[in-house]
């Protein structure tokens, strides 16, 4: 069975691609698979480990911040933590800080949320859009991430221990958009971008994931 945190810690702090990925991106051009390889990679943020709620995502994004975080010893540091899967999300001014403070607006205070609610991405390597998807399906930290989430994620949500939602891409993670799978395995309808759409529905979902927050 797939260890997902044992798979991150094989990497070095401040290393900006996983050792089980080089060979394949030596093989594949940049051009074509369009990941900012100077940033640091990230399958997840938050703790991952414990949360109590965890969200789907296809990919990281890109910004200014992820350039400063691979670049300063304080930002190679907190991607090390964040490997360890115990971190919580990103503070005021951290990477990704406005873009999930955004998509978790619903669910309560941030200031609470950040220690309650996690990220799983498929792919661990920024960008500001994935050109080519079977270049993040070819790397084994993309399957790396799949299969813990298949083995292990999926069927704690199922049997009631953790609520997972998919906010993107449902089809690759093996899920069908407007299902839901055992007890908390939510795969609702949603924008492109990220955001519950407003329906009776993911409002009840909406609910359920505030007292899990607070419990």
């Amino acid at each position: 069975m797939t260890d997902i945190f044992k798979f991150w810690s094989r990497v070095r702090r401040g290393e900006k691609v996983h050792p089980a990925d080089k060979k394949v991106f030596a093989r594949i051009n940049s051009e074509r698979h369009g990941f900012r390889l100077e940033c640091l990679p990230s399958n997840y943020l938050g703790a991952l480990r414990s949360a109590p709620v965890v969200l789907l995502y296809l990919s990281p994004g890109f910004s200014a911040e992820d350039l400063r975080d691979a670049r300063s010893e304080e930002g190679k540091s907190y991607y090390k933590r964040v490997w360890a899967g115990n971190e919580p999300l990103p503070g005021k001014g951290g990477a990704g800080y406005q873009w999930l403070k955004s998509r978790t607006g619903n669910f309560g205070d941030y200031a609470l949320v950040r220690h309650k609610v996690a990220t799983l991405n498929i792919g661990a390597y920024h960008s500001v859009d994935v050109r080519d998807y079977s270049s993040l399906l070819a790397l084994p930290s993309s399957r790396a991430s799949l299969t813990w989430a298949q083995d292990v994620l999926f069927p704690e949500a199922e049997a009631g221990n953790r609520i997972v939602v998919c906010m993107r891409s449902a089809g690759y993670w093996g899920l069908e958009t407007g299902k839901t799978y055992g007890k908390s395995l939510f795969a609702p309808h949603v924008t492109r971008s990220g955001h519950l759409i407003k329906n009776t529905k993911n409002q009840k979902l909406i609910k359920t994931i505030q007292k899990a927050i607070l419990a």
